[in-house]
């Protein structure tokens, strides 16, 4: 077979003058069709053939085709095997499966390239590569869907610009004319604003729906701003000031970009992401950093959420969030964080379909704070959730430090802001309105750094409309979100979170010394006992931290986020969710930007250690280059959890080696160094003890 000629040869081969349906954009013309990129991506970076193809929809002559690939910027595909990557058998998958938005017909024939012109491909794999046949005497004025090259670059985090070159423009219900681009494995959506700007009098109170004329064009080319928020380590250490901050961000391999789009293959499930960051800080793009938890890198740029290997690989549509952050998120029992997120719901539910998304199938997941918001969605008034999300994953969730708050809690929270503020006398007691106004007028930087100065952990309040009790008594009653959830933490999430004046060698007295972390004194009296449960004076050193500190990391890793999400995955399935929810913890981890806290992280799976695997963007943020075969296998196996349990409410995927059973409170699933799983009883003494001697609390009354 002959490598492909230029697009204008063809043309002139042809000698035809034609007229292709088009649309125009800003850059110039793209052909009328909806669009899918297909590919064999199996999230090996060292894999050199990882390749991928513009199926367009729409039928067209041959002569057609050829045109509608140079106005994407492309060429007709050449012929599989001829070039590296696609070859007859990984196309012919990538086609005709359902998870990846083409599901050909196996007979169903493509153009693509052949010597002269066009040949048809057929999309069966029941023959091998080497004896596959292009068909070249299809008359060339049959119209056939189309098979282009994709020669725009994977998107890499550490740049100065994105590569934008490769755009799309595509026609949303409510959010305009959307135009965003291409990369090498997504179409890629970036900064779309979902409110309106939540500055003024419209700080701290419900956001109000972006409203957009049909037909007004919108660039989704950049990511949007952050929202308001103190220095810190996910934020390139910077105070964000910018009230005007309510965007999202979509990935997808499909866009529905035709100007009469009929849908005739599946629609993908959406996993909709909010990020960590403690309720205070964090973004759902890039963020510059120098260090990881496994030491400094040098100044680089993370874009740990980036969605394009994860949609790729897992056939589905991404959606990551901004929401109002530290107390323009919960001051004065606002609970207006909650209502960002559940409005991004919403403007999923009116538009997701133009991306290829299913709306009836949407994950809602996060990781740190983010898990904490899938908590407080959890545990939302139903009837405020019905039908916005389908499932749901918590990542690291800490669900002692983030309880859900009667209102009068709430509200002493933010009179103690008031109070520094100056719009509030230190012998105030009660928190009122007019407190309220004189914080909504200050600038946003000076409320950011108040409440950071004082080191205020916001929490959602029990407001009697939203949000009518906590989490495991709603759980009890039945009255949340029955959805199939996963509840994932790391081994060892406190490692993180230790007080840095906390050497990793110290010795056994660091155990006692710092209990009052988390413990009152009776309850710490009961943890010094328990030398069965937590030997501080026995237990091993690793890595040069010893095993004093160890222990005290594990404790409270344990108190705040392992024991609480399984006592809830428990209470699911042994009440009124019964056989819809799991327990995982990862026992293997990347170091992350976003916990650049190396020494007592050395060896350990920290907090936020799971986010390479579940995104697949170690790659993209060129970290831990050439990845192991382990570690591909631990990420292809967290992605197939994930998707699997979105495109089903199941993460028993086909060919799963191990059949994750529901949680009981003695069956966690453990993901291993070895990218194997174990189901065991993982410290479930240490949960026991802690639930019946210690009390676990989810609410404040």
């Amino acid at each position: 077979m002959v490598p492909q000629a230029p697009t204008h040869l063809y043309l002139a081969l042809l000698g035809l003058l034609v007229t292709l349906p088009s649309v125009v954009i800003g850059w110039g013309t793209y052909p009328d069709t909806d669009v899918v990129i297909v590919s064999n991506n199996d999230l090996d970076p060292s894999n050199a053939n990882r390749a991928s193809a513009l199926y367009l929809k729409s039928v067209f002559s041959c002569a057609d085709a050829l045109i509608a690939c140079e106005q994407l910027q492309e060429i007709l595909l050449p012929a599989p095997n001829t070039t590296a990557g696609l070859t007859a058998q990984n196309l012919s998958v990538a086609l005709t499966s359902e998870r990846h938005g083409a599901a050909l017909d196996r007979t169903q024939q493509v153009w693509i390239a052949a010597s002269s012109s066009c040949a048809a491909f057929t999309p069966s794999y029941q023959y091998s590569d080497a004896e596959y046949r292009l068909d070249t005497s299809v008359d060339s004025g049959i119209e056939l869907p189309v098979l282009c090259t994709n020669s725009a670059p994977l998107t890499r985090s550490n740049v100065s610009s994105y590569d934008t070159t490769r755009q799309v423009q595509l026609t949303t219900p409510s959010a305009g004319v959307l135009t965003g681009y291409r990369d090498k494995f997504s179409f890629r959506f970036l900064g779309i604003k979902y409110a309106e700007s939540t500055a003024g009098n419209a700080r701290f109170q419900p956001p109000t729906a972006l409203t957009v004329d049909p037909a007004t064009e919108v660039s989704a080319l950049e990511y949007g701003n952050f929202c308001p928020q103190p220095p810190d380590a996910d934020n390139g250490h910077q105070l964000y000031t910018d009230e005007d901050c309510l965007y999202l961000n979509v990935f997808s391999p499909v866009v529905n970009s035709a100007t009469n789009s009929v849908q005739t293959t599946p629609k993908l499930p959406v996993m909709f992401f909010i990020h960590g960051g403690g309720l205070n800080t964090g973004d759902s793009g890039p963020f510059p950093y120098n260090m990881t938890t496994s030491g400094f890198v040098g100044n680089s740029t993370s874009n740990i959420y980036d969605g394009t290997n994860l949609v790729s690989y897992g056939g589905v549509v991404l959606v990551t969030i901004n929401y109002r952050l530290t107390a323009f998120g919960w001051f004065n029992a606002s609970n207006a964080a909650l209502r960002d997120a559940l409005l991004a719901l919403q403007w999923v539910q009116d538009n997701i379909e133009s991306f290829g998304g299913d709306p009836t199938k949407v994950l809602v997941y996060g990781e740190s704070a983010g898990g904490v918001m899938t908590r407080y969605l959890l545990g939302t008034n139903p009837t405020y959730t019905e039908g916005l999300f389908s499932a749901a994953i918590l990542e690291s969730d800490f669900g002692q430090n983030d309880p859900f708050l009667s209102i009068p809690l709430a509200q002493n929270i933010s009179l103690r802001l008031a109070q520094y503020l100056g719009c509030a006398s230190n012998s105030s007691t009660t928190f009122n309105d007019t407190m309220a106004l004189c914080v909504q007028k200050l600038p946003a930087g000076d409320i950011a750094m108040a409440s950071y100065n004082l080191g205020i952990s916001w929490s959602i309040a029990i407001d009697g409309d939203y949000v009518l009790t906590d989490i495991a008594s709603s759980i009890r009653d039945g009255a949340y979100a029955r959805v199939p959830t996963i509840w994932a933490s790391n081994e060892c999430e406190y490692c993180y979170f230790l007080p840095s004046t906390i050497a990793p060698n110290a010795n056994a007295s660091v155990f006692p010394d710092y209990l009052s972390i988390a413990f009152n004194s009776t309850g710490a009296q009961l943890v010094l006992n328990a030398t069965d449960l937590y030997p501080y004076e026995t237990a091993p050193s690793e890595d040069g931290i010893s095993g004093a500190v160890l222990t005290l990391a594990q404790l409270i890793t344990d108190f705040d986020v392992h024991c609480p999400e399984a006592y809830l995955a428990s209470l699911e399935t042994n009440t009124t969710n019964p056989g819809n929810s799991y327990k995982v913890v990862f026992a293997v981890g990347l170091g992350s930007p976003l916990t650049p806290n190396p020494e007592t992280c050395v060896g350990q799976v920290c907090h936020a250690d799971e986010l390479y695997w579940v995104f697949a963007t170690a790659e993209t943020d060129n970290l831990y280059q050439p990845l192991t075969s382990g570690q591909v296998a631990t990420t292809r196996e967290a992605i197939n959890r994930w998707t699997s349990l979105a495109w089903s409410g199941n993460p028993n995927y086909e060919g799963a080696v191990v059949e994750w059973p529901p949680y009981t409170g003695d069956n966690e699933l453990v993901i291993n160094a070895t990218a194997t799983e174990t189901i065991e009883p993982y410290r479930s003494a240490q949960c026991d003890f802690l639930e019946s001697r210690i009390g676990l609390v989810f609410g404040s009354p």
